[in-house]
């Protein structure tokens, strides 16, 4: 399903839902003589979108996993809930003058960029896409995002370039040192080298934004939020465009809301929290404490040394909350 612009509003008690929701997933069976190419994507990319823009609309969990695997699929399925709690059906969605990043040989992943198409809609955002292909030989999306207004040429720039595939692109290193920095900017810190990612008015403006308006609201309510990082998952393709390397950054993190000191015994999550809504919870959830598992995507621009690594765009959503 279409990923939406992140939205800093937050309910009191509810975690802010920053995160969009993704486009997404399937796939078909294609001429096995030709080598994969992006011909072959694009009947991919075509079949995806039959399937998972019914499966969107009809707000069908069960069709949206034969198309998609996480983290895309967890941003799926939150969409699906928010969509039935909204009672609003999503729109259907197609991707017209798509371009691909296909590594050489035959490949178990590849990126497209395309224009993403929604029905009822004059917006025509562009999202960039990855998919994997399963142990059962079939394509499915797993990450997603739309890029923002300034990243479109850096986006469409992937067309034609072979990706690398393995996880590998970047060096052990960067990867963490940029996973670091990534998780914390989302909350508005930073680690001791701010350098390693340009300023952005949607990590450091909107993401952390939000997170220090809902920090706020539950001051204001004798309760506390505190964010830490489970763990960092990288894309298995990514592609050298002539500013550097696009990738896709995956965390893991898990929020733990408690009562600030003097504040209530317990705290509490209303019905109409965003984060209970897309973990499927139609309750509120009261206990001493509250853990809120999320994951979060990231589209990076990576230059040749690393620093000054651009964010493209990005996704995040609940996935469970649980009291203790």
């Amino acid at each position: 399903m279409p990923a939406t612009p992140l939205v800093a509003a937050v309910a009191l008690l509810a975690l802010a839902g920053c995160g969009g929701e993704p486009v997404d997933a399937a796939t078909p069976e294609v001429a096995a003589s030709a080598a994969f190419g992006p011909d072959r994507a694009a009947l991919v990319l075509t079949a995806f979108d039959q399937a998972d823009s019914a499966a969107s609309v009809a707000g069908d969990i069960e069709a949206l996993k034969t198309q998609e695997v996480s983290p895309s699929l967890d941003l799926s399925i939150a969409a699906v809930r928010r969509s039935a709690y909204n009672q609003r059906p999503q729109p259907s969605f197609q991707h017209i003058n798509p371009v691909f990043a296909v590594p050489a040989g035959e490949p178990t992943c590849f990126l497209a960029t395309a224009t993403l198409r929604l029905t009822g809609s004059e917006l025509a955002p562009t999202d960039v896409s990855q998919f994997v292909l399963d142990a059962d030989g079939q394509w499915k999306l797993s990450h997603n995002v739309q890029v923002t207004q300034p990243a479109l040429v850096t986006a469409r720039s992937i067309g034609g370039r072979p990706a690398t595939s393995g996880g590998t692109a970047l060096d052990v290193t960067s990867r963490k040192a940029l996973a670091a920095e990534v998780f914390a900017r989302s909350i508005g810190s930073t680690t001791s080298n701010r350098s390693l990612v340009a300023s952005s008015p949607l990590l450091d403006g909107q993401f952390a934004g939000g997170w220090e308006v809902y920090g706020q609201q539950l001051a204001g309510v004798g309760a506390e939020v505190r964010r830490t990082m489970d763990r960092a998952e990288w894309s298995d393709c990514a592609v050298a465009v002539p500013t550097g390397t696009l990738t896709f950054l995956t965390l893991h993190v898990t929020d733990t809301l408690s009562p600030a000191p003097g504040g209530p015994a317990t705290v509490r999550l209303e019905p109409q929290s965003p984060d209970l809504i897309a973990a499927g919870r139609s309750t509120a959830v009261r206990g001493k404490s509250i853990q809120v598992t999320r994951v979060e995507t990231f589209l990076l621009l990576v230059p040749a040394q690393t620093v000054g690594t651009s964010l493209l765009g990005l996704n995040d959503t609940a996935l469970t909350v649980t009291a203790s």
